[in-house]
């Protein structure tokens, strides 16, 4: 199943209605249907924490993602992204192929009305520490569609179905590429490893490369060579694996 955490009901809406979920009695506002698990957090770090730590811990889920809305100085409203990084400390790994843009995102306790920003929001520290305390960094996914450029407001119910609207099938197809981890067969990283006497360092990245192809339905390369020196060794595995 996969998890979605939105602050908003406003932001919950078009994927609620798209989706086909149906509330359910619970603590917290969750939407759901057999695929997917939506949780309504409210506004800020602390209390998008507390709702993910609670649908994680009452549901089975192998894929976690924050949706929402974002401020930037940079970009054009109605911009979609994929976040990459958080508040500089924080590191999704995208390991799937997507239709969006990649940015970072900077997490703030107060609304922003001013600076330079690529993306800003209130939820997305408090969301990604919360889940990394039960997934892994590749199953921890965040969708922010640009808002504003920094100004306070109150978005209306036409204003968000403009805004998400053309998103939501894109949106959907993301969803869909997500698949559980049970499935990865990460033997050849333990053999290349043990082959090419790779640092723990290395074996983690290259790890990362074979999910990445792994995620893609690409074929594996067939990596056999003879053994020199381990930098070299490393460079040459990583170079067999192109993205």
């Amino acid at each position: 199943m996969t998890g979605i955490v939105c602050a908003y009901f406003k932001e919950a809406k078009l994927l609620i209605e798209y989706f086909g979920l149906k509330k359910r009695n619970d603590k917290f506002s969750i939407y759901e249907n057999e695929k997917i698990s939506l949780i309504i957090s409210n506004q800020g770090r602390l209390n998008s924490a507390i709702a993910t730590t609670y649908l994680l811990s009452t549901r089975k889920i192998s894929n976690i993602i924050n949706f929402g809305i974002a401020g930037s100085s940079e970009f054009e409203i109605g911009e979609i992204f994929l976040v990459n990084k958080i508040n500089n400390k924080f590191f999704p790994d995208i390991l799937i192929s997507h239709p969006f843009r990649e940015s970072e995102i900077i997490c703030f306790d107060e609304v922003v009305e001013s600076g330079n920003y690529k993306l800003v929001d209130m939820e997305s520290e408090g969301f990604f520490k919360a889940a990394i305390k039960f997934l892994k960094s590749h199953q921890i996914h965040l969708i922010k569609i640009v808002s504003d450029n920094l100004v306070c407001f109150r978005p209306s119910d036409e204003f968000m179905n403009n805004l998400i609207t053309p998103h939501l099938k894109n949106i959907e197809n993301y969803i869909n590429s997500l698949k559980e981890p049970k499935h990865f067969d990460l033997k050849v990283v333990e053999d290349l490893a043990k082959k090419y006497d790779l640092s723990f360092s290395q074996k983690e990245q290259l790890k990362n490369r074979v999910m990445y192809y792994l995620l893609n339905n690409l074929e594996l390369p067939d990596i056999d060579f003879k053994k020199s020196e381990r930098k070299n060794d490393f460079r040459r595995i990583m170079n067999e694996f192109k993205i």
